[in-house]
């Protein structure tokens, strides 16, 4: 394969994305894809990439080619077109609206397409260089092993950490570990940025926090993590929920998909509060572009305190996280609100 007119996509400290023409080749240009400092995110992407294209449903790029040792990936290039969060910056509701609800509908149908497939991730992952633990185990353990930083929190913030949280914290984490029927391939970072809408559809970019996990974790980018109306959150819910349905006979009991929504909402709520400082308390800073710190944390406790108003599988832990809502809330009223200018 001969390349020529290399242009950059994106570049980071982590990995750089470029478009390349192809010479008298089949496709007329293709996207490389070099991971920098972490080969554990790029064999993470490749394995779920090649998974993928064992799934007869058009969800990411193709995966053409790849090696190990330059730690390089060769995609199919989808070409150009709008991202979720494009469309949510533009001020069109209808297509902004449509364009999440495919979005959750397409995540559905990949989650109910890969549930019971860990054999088949693990023999791919492993194939390419042994994995040091399965990422929902990790996403477990860090839950646990940074559980001074919510109590860190908690001091700072003047609130009460209610006893039985720490036992809360182990729910979820078991929770997490081990998904029972939600066990599905996951895509791990579904930030609106990393969706494309081509000619065939939306498509779901950058696999580098793939893997096998509680299948709401994808879900959460419209539960809790990105701003949303309120009936929008539903609609798109309801989407989701009924793709997945159509393998995962768990998500059409009610109690049974109460317990997983609660689980994944209040484990990533924790997560902010371990991921985001105490110095938050004395000077905010940009979270997402136009959404602060101080914004993410007080919507994600608000949308955290809705849902387990609907079944509450950690109620120690909810006492916790509603003393931190009191006491931030009081401390940052004049915190700005943010919403996307499509839903304004």
């Amino acid at each position: 394969m001969l390349l020529s007119e290399p242009q950059v996509l994106r570049s980071s400290s982590r990995c750089d994305v470029l478009r390349a023409r192809v010479r008298g080749g089949d496709v007329p240009s293709v996207v490389l894809k070099h991971f920098r400092d972490d080969p554990v995110l790029g064999l993470d992407e490749w394995a779920g990439l090649e998974l993928l294209g064992r799934v007869s449903l058009a969800v990411a790029p193709g995966l053409i080619a790849g090696d190990v040792e330059s730690r390089l990936l060769v995609l199919e290039d989808l070409g150009t077109g709008p991202s979720l969060g494009e469309l949510f910056n533009d001020t069109d509701v209808r297509a902004a609206t449509s364009a999440l609800l495919a979005v959750a509908r397409l995540t559905g149908l990949m989650h109910a397409r890969t549930l019971g497939v860990q054999a088949d991730f693990d023999f791919l992952r492993h194939g390419l260089s042994p994995r040091p633990s399965r990422v929902r185990i990790d996403n477990a353990r860090y839950l646990l092993d940074h559980e001074d930083r919510l109590s860190r929190w908690v001091r700072a913030a003047g609130a009460t950490e209610a006893p039985g949280t720490h036992e809360d914290l182990e729910v979820l984490a078991r929770e997490l570990a081990d998904p029972g029927p939600f066990l599905a391939f996951t895509h791990g970072d579904m930030a609106p940025a990393n969706t494309l809408f081509t000619f065939g559809g939306p498509r779901l970019l950058d696999f580098e926090y793939c893997g096998m996990r509680h299948a709401l974790y994808d879900a959460l980018m419209w539960l809790l993590v990105v701003p949303l109306p309120d009936e929008l959150i539903s609609r798109a819910e309801v989407t989701y929920r009924l793709a997945l349905a159509e393998g995962c006979a768990a998500a059409q009991v009610e109690s049974a998909w109460a317990r997983a929504r609660a689980t994944v909402v209040a484990a990533r709520t924790v997560n902010l509060f371990q991921w985001i400082p105490p110095k938050t308390l004395e000077r905010d800073r940009e979270w997402a572009p136009g959404f602060s710190e101080r914004a993410a944390l007080l919507r994600h406790l608000a949308r955290c305190r809705a849902v387990l108003e609907l079944f509450n599988p950690v109620p120690s832990l909810a006492r916790t996280l509603a003393s931190l809502e009191e006491r931030l809330s009081e401390r940052w009223a004049e915190a700005p609100s943010f919403m996307w200018p499509a839903f304004r």
